[in-house]
């Protein structure tokens, strides 16, 4: 059967971007969970604030994120409860909590560093092309990734 959503064009957009997003965050997963790394994928860009600003507020990641308030508040809580993450009170505004990456946290970054590369760059492969449009170039990632999962790329590229 045709994709419908493919065939819908740009009615479709948007839940084809929502399911392309739900099949990148879940063939990550399985690249982590195959090498052991005990790490949500849609942790990592409140993960990655944190490490790039080495102390983050809420608001900070917030702005920027764009995040809503709740979303940032539950991934922070997560990435607390995997000790990836700790937190102090800021001393001159104590309503204020410093978030930055505890010992666990820093040696999880190191691991993932150079599997991160390889993520990144396999996903520039995916996304680079010369379509004429947004939907024929999701249409061109669609097929790539029925061709071969994200997560064998992935690996393929890692255990090199």
């Amino acid at each position: 059967m045709k994709d419908k959503l493919q065939q819908y064009g740009e009615l479709g957009l948007g839940s084809r971007l929502k399911r392309l997003s739900d099949v990148m965050m879940r063939e990550v997963q399985i690249v982590y969970n195959t090498l052991g790394i005990d790490f949500d994928p849609y942790l990592f860009p409140i993960f990655k604030v944190i490490i790039d600003l080495e102390s983050a507020t809420t608001t900070d990641i917030q702005e920027a994120l764009q995040y809503t308030q709740p979303a940032i508040t539950q991934a922070v809580k997560k990435l607390i409860h995997k000790k990836l993450v700790i937190h102090k009170i800021d001393k001159i505004d104590k309503r204020k909590k410093l978030f930055r990456l505890s010992p666990k946290g820093k040696e999880i970054h190191q691991q993932m560093l150079p599997l991160w590369n390889v993520i990144d760059e396999q996903v520039k492969w995916l996304t680079e092309g010369s379509a004429s449009n947004l939907t024929r170039h999701l249409t061109y990632i669609e097929n790539q990734l029925k061709e071969k999962s994200l997560s064998k790329r992935i690996l393929e590229k890692y255990n090199l």
